[in-house]
């Protein structure tokens, strides 16, 4: 049989062991194989192994080592315009809250969302989607949350399903319309209600829901309400907890079976054995904390005390500007604690696990998707290592070379 592509002589294969979700240190366990190739059929993976497989097109794989696809399950695509005016306000001491208060944030770049076209919108975040496949990340997950009303919210995630069809990253979509109070509202009761209201129109577009469980956003009774009645819906169901305070979001997402809560940046004690005897999963996000010179969250002691633990990037305009993922699995390994093996784990087969893709994404393995990074690396630690540099080779999408 003929394979579409073969790669070649590659250096390694670099791929967890098993598939997502993967807890505690067994996300330390990846699988290095010295010296094979890899053969694709019809955008999936037909083969791995020392044999030479007959193709259409072939890459030389010398002095490579090949890994999964990145997956980059938290990112708050689509939006317009950016806040580098608040950035600077951080830096003079002004707070998140501060400036969110003050109708900066998340209420800012609604205004700007709101008027844009949505074609304005899918044209920027397309050039966004292009920059972050040629640094391999091959799955994105986008969130809507800068609409902050029906139309505006369900324009967003009209956007994302558009993006997932014309472009080549594969794009899952969350709807995020908990993410603040907006100005035409000033009871957050009657705008979680209103929320609900959509809920058979947002089903639609996306089966996941996500809310901002947080001190002076929506509190965990606020929270609990609102996810019930998505999770009654038939919603799988995430949360943004513990980010700028120990506001106990995290345990109201283990109580509910959340597949995730991310951030995690101020969870206590209580809430990390919480989640490490649950299967929701810890999304961490230290770009954020590094963009907003904050703590990082406790991923060390996440993992040792058996939690499953994702990382990604958060990239969104105003918290977080990152979305290059050698930058982020750099500082999960310096400042959150984890070992490049389990950073690796983390960005790709428990990142799917998030997005409910564990079972085709996330691995180097015959009937996954071959989705692919190509590096120019002799060890996978050059992965963190090399944060700075230009390493990706090759990028193959769906058994596409793209570039």
């Amino acid at each position: 049989m003929k394979l579409d592509l073969a790669i070649l002589n590659l250096n390694s294969i670099v791929t967890p062991v098993a598939h997502g979700p993967v807890r505690g240190r067994d996300m330390a366990r990846i699988e290095c194989i010295k010296e094979s190739n890899i053969g694709i059929l019809d955008g999936k993976i037909e083969y791995v192994g020392p044999e030479i497989p007959v193709a259409e097109k072939y890459i030389d794989g010398r002095g490579l080592i090949a890994m999964p696809g990145f997956i980059d399950c938290h990112t708050l695509i689509p939006f317009t315009g950016n806040r580098s005016k608040e950035f600077l306000m951080r830096l003079e001491g002004r707070s998140y809250m501060d400036i969110m208060k003050a109708g900066g944030g998340i209420r800012s770049t609604t205004e700007a969302v709101r008027k844009a076209p949505a074609t304005s919108l899918m044209a920027e975040s397309s050039r966004f989607l292009d920059s972050m496949l040629s640094l391999g990340v091959t799955t994105v997950e986008g969130k809507s949350g800068y609409g902050l009303d029906r139309d505006g919210e369900l324009k967003q995630l009209r956007v994302l399903e558009a993006l997932d069809e014309i472009h080549p990253v594969d794009v899952f979509s969350t709807f995020l319309g908990a993410h603040a109070l907006p100005r035409e509202y000033s009871s957050k009761d009657e705008y979680l209600s209103s929320l609900i209201e959509t809920f058979d129109e947002v089903h639609k577009l996306t089966d996941t829901i996500d809310i901002f469980c947080e001190d002076g956003v929506f509190n965990v009774d606020q929270s609990r309400r609102y996810m019930l009645a998505a999770r009654d819906r038939g919603f799988r169901i995430r949360i943004h907890a513990d980010e700028l305070s120990s506001s106990g979001g995290g345990l109201l997402a283990v109580e509910l079976g959340a597949v995730s809560a991310d951030h995690l940046i101020s969870a206590d004690d209580a809430t990390i054995k919480a989640l490490a005897k649950s299967d929701t999963i810890a999304t961490l996000l230290p770009g954020t904390s590094f963009f907003l010179n904050e703590s990082f969250a406790s991923g060390r002691e996440l993992i040792d005390r058996g939690a499953i633990v994702a990382i990604a990037s958060d990239f969104n305009p105003g918290s977080c500007n990152i979305y290059n993922p050698f930058i982020v699995m750099f500082l999960a390994v310096t400042r959150c604690g984890l070992k490049v093996e389990e950073a690796i784990t983390a960005y790709t087969a428990n990142a799917a696990a998030v997005l409910g893709a564990e079972d085709r994404k996330g691995l180097i393995r015959e009937g996954y998707d071959a989705d692919l990074v190509l590096l120019r690396a002799g060890d996978y630690s050059e992965v963190v290592y090399n944060f700075s540099r230009d390493i990706v080779s090759n990028v193959i999408k769906s058994g596409t070379v793209i570039g």
